[in-house]
């Protein structure tokens, strides 16, 4: 069982809904959750049709709640519908702006009694209320941060549509991953690691709140793209957590490296989002946010405790060798 917690403060960079555009899904359209009993390997996890991970937690006692694992959301965020159905919340606002993938927006919060989730319990926490944005459409009840996670190892089976959160890595756990990878935690405990886009290195931040991966103009500009470059396709603006939009365009790469993870030929989404500032990243500093597309056919440990990212090969691969 988890002790008490306290926040550092309420300074927070998550992206979730990160390239959730005009005319994408809602949460009316929720991917089959699976229907098989908690067990020794975890959790059951539900994939949204944007690809966003999501979890049952459970706030002072209440039935499962449905949150999406966010690891660049520094804190744990209610939704605008939840929050309604709570009345007995004690609010107040915040000490600073939500910056999110496009701006910032000033927010409230509130102190809970206990949030359950994965076996373990945190007393007290104080969560974020998230306004109504466009994040609404993702039909959840709220953004699982790293206020929770970022002291556990945290498998994530996409194909699988497992989850588990434990102290630290247990046995079998990384049987079938990746060499370690590794990361640090930012100021807002946000995995950073090292990553490679068509053979340049360049600075990434692992967040499974964002649907796409985005790579600024900096980083286009250092694998030679412009936006006159031909191949490019005009795409929607992208919108996070506040209601402000950020035009973009897309690409599609030879290859993206995670270590010796290689995932071939993958579309990004090109924009200089405000949030990149916030994250530390200079204007001409090439960047990336890695989104959850990145890993949506594979299963991969973020092992906080021991800042070591592992990731398996793609499902199919995975089933090939099988077979063979």
């Amino acid at each position: 069982m988890a002790g008490s917690r306290f926040r550092r403060g309420l300074v927070v960079s998550g992206l979730l809904g990160a390239l959730l555009v005009t005319g994408g899904q809602t949460g009316a359209a929720i991917a089959e959750t699976p229907s098989v009993a908690s067990g020794a390997a975890g959790q059951p996890l539900e994939i949204l049709p944007s690809g966003h991970p999501v979890v049952a937690i459970s706030i002072d006692g209440s039935v499962p709640r449905r949150f999406v694992i966010d690891t660049a959301a520094s804190v744990t965020t209610i939704m605008p519908k939840l929050r309604s159905g709570m009345p007995g919340l004690v609010i107040k606002e915040s000490a600073a702006p939500l910056d999110g993938a496009a701006g910032k927006a000033f927010v409230e919060t509130a102190v809970v009694g206990a949030l359950h989730v994965a076996g373990q319990v945190f007393r007290s926490p104080e969560l974020l209320l998230l306004p109504p944005g466009p994040t609404d459409r993702l039909g959840v009840d709220g953004i699982l941060g790293a206020d929770i996670i970022a002291d556990f190892a945290v498998e994530m089976d996409m194909p699988g549509r497992r989850w588990r959160m434990t102290p630290k890595v247990e046995a079998g756990m990384l049987d079938g991953l990746s060499a370690p990878i590794p990361f640090v935690l930012d100021r807002q405990r946000a995995p950073r690691l090292t990553i490679s886009v068509n053979g340049v290195e360049m600075p990434a931040v692992l967040d499974t709140g964002a649907r796409g991966t985005i790579l600024n103009w900096a980083g286009a500009r250092a694998i030679g793209l412009t936006p006159d470059s031909p191949g490019l396709a005009k795409v929607s603006d992208i919108r996070g957590a506040t209601n402000h939009a950020t035009a973009s365009v897309e690409a599609r790469l030879t290859a993206l490296m995670i270590g010796d993870v290689k995932v071939e030929a993958p579309k990004v989404r090109i924009a200089d989002l405000s949030v990149f500032k916030v994250l530390g990243f200079q204007p001409d500093q090439p960047a990336v946010i890695l989104g959850i597309d990145m890993f949506a056919d594979r299963r991969f440990v973020i092992d906080h405790p021991g800042l070591r990212l592992h990731i398996s090969p793609p499902a199919v691969s995975r089933a090939a060798a099988s077979q063979s």
